[in-house]
């Protein structure tokens, strides 16, 4: 843990000094840049770049080449975050208010549209590092991930007006892996392996490696958000007392399909199966009606089957990682950055 916290501390500012020199904390209008920095400044743990950076250490690269893509990473996360926000009906980010509960959905539609474009005026700049070739894959790569991400994203926000019986495992695997599979993990991996000059095999491997990473990360947000107090989840992540900045059980309220809830209504009873469709997705639900779900999957193991699942997929993707790669490390660093990030309690 305090190897990974070290690692984390020291890319932050690299990122961010990156970032600044590409968005500008004033211009016109101020309101515009006022806005894209607020989710950067809220806090955040900046893991993306940090497995960019891993991943070219791993096959032998800088991590120093990393930057421009790992701020570009930082970049692509704020304004999927905005929009996020926006479609989820959300009111809390990092411990503090939305995007548009302070400027309004207008502007926080445009900012996270700005920003959109603003990953490719970094990316772009990055060719004085990796030259063109290079610059080109990182593109597709993003590219990619941006697309998948949005695909992801549709079928989460499709199935909240289905029936909970509709949300199969099936499913989950599927809607993960394109909604936090690409961009938490798969891509970074990836890219940092570009930027080393891997072989499209090792590229492959690191990319695979990530998107096990990715869903894993995702279902530790979604463990934390129900089983962390009232209190320790309004708290920014990263900061004294760290929590993870949401909404306690907001995942109920938005009506998503996480893990958890896809386990615990298959495992239900007809009345609990009931309470459950009343109860997901209601808009003005009391803290107690979120415990009342909370206790239906403690009740199925639901808590203790997503914390194994991503146990397991992080262990098998670290196997895999062992069998193919020689270790190096930076192949230990990113073993270790994969168990922390579904150990964290922030």
């Amino acid at each position: 843990m305090e190897e990974i916290m070290k690692i984390l501390g020291e890319i932050k500012p690299l990122i961010e000094k990156e970032i600044e020199r590409h968005l500008p904390k004033e211009g016109i209008p101020q309101v515009l840049f006022d806005g894209c920095w607020k989710y950067i400044e809220y806090g955040g743990k900046r893991f993306r770049p940090a497995l960019v950076a891993l991943a070219c250490e791993t096959l032998g690269g800088k991590k120093e080449d990393t930057i421009p893509a790992g701020a570009a990473l930082e970049i692509a996360h704020t304004f999927l975050l905005i929009h996020d926000d926006i479609e989820d009906f959300s009111e809390i980010r990092r411990g503090k208010p939305c995007l548009h509960k302070i400027y309004g959905i207008p502007h926080a539609v445009n900012m996270g549209d700005y920003l959109m474009m603003k990953v490719y005026d970094v990316l772009l700049s990055g060719k004085r590092v990796w030259g063109l070739e290079k610059t080109i894959k990182i593109l597709e790569l993003f590219n990619e991930m941006l697309l998948i991400t949005g695909e992801g994203q549709a079928m989460e926000i499709e199935q909240r007006e289905k029936d909970l019986s509709e949300a199969t495992m099936d499913w989950y695997e599927r809607m993960s892996l394109k909604k936090t599979g690409y961009y938490s993990g798969g891509t970074p991996c990836a890219i940092g392996a570009v930027i080393a000059d891997g072989s499209e095999e090792e590229i492959e491997t690191l990319k695979k490696f990530g998107f096990a990473i990715g869903v894993a990360f995702q279902i530790q947000d979604d463990i934390l958000n129900v089983t962390m107090s009232v209190e320790e989840e309004k708290v920014a992540p990263g900061t004294a007392g760290g929590g993870v900045g949401k909404d306690f059980a907001g995942d109920i309220k938005e009506g998503k399909r996480t893990l958890l809830i896809v386990h615990a209504f298959q495992h239900a009873n007809e009345d609990e199966k009931r309470r459950m469709r009343e109860l997901v997705g209601k808009k003005n639900i009391t803290l107690e009606e979120k415990k009342e779900v909370i206790e239906i999957m403690k009740r199925h193991g639901s808590i203790d089957f997503a914390r194994d699942y991503a146990k397991r997929i992080v262990k098998e993707a670290v196997e895999n990682l062992k069998r193919s790669i020689p270790e190096n490390d930076g192949r230990k660093k990113l073993e270790a950055l994969a168990r922390f990030l579904i150990e964290r309690k922030f």
